[in-house]
């Protein structure tokens, strides 16, 4: 099982949909983890298997876990940085 943080940026498996761990992983039985997800650049959370997701890498991830990613103002909804006039 992966061992997933709240804030880490993760891709799905079959769809290739980007998203944002927003909260703890549940457990419903004994091979069915889920981790509620909100999806990069929209409003919409959904809850994804544990056994559908990948980390992005490293360099892809937030400054505080470790990578080097500093998010734009209204991240995950807004992925893509202000541009500067």
């Amino acid at each position: 099982m992966l061992p997933l943080q709240i804030g880490h940026r993760i891709l799905h498996k079959a769809s290739g949909l980007a998203g944002f761990v927003t909260s703890a992983t549940s457990h419903r039985g004994w091979n069915r983890g889920l981790v509620t997800v909100t999806l990069e650049g929209s409003t919409r959370t959904e809850d994804w298997p544990i056994s559908q997701v990948t980390l992005r890498p490293e360099a892809e991830q937030l400054r505080v876990l470790g990578g080097e990613f500093d998010p734009p103002k209204g991240f995950p909804l807004n992925v893509y940085a202000e541009k500067q006039s």
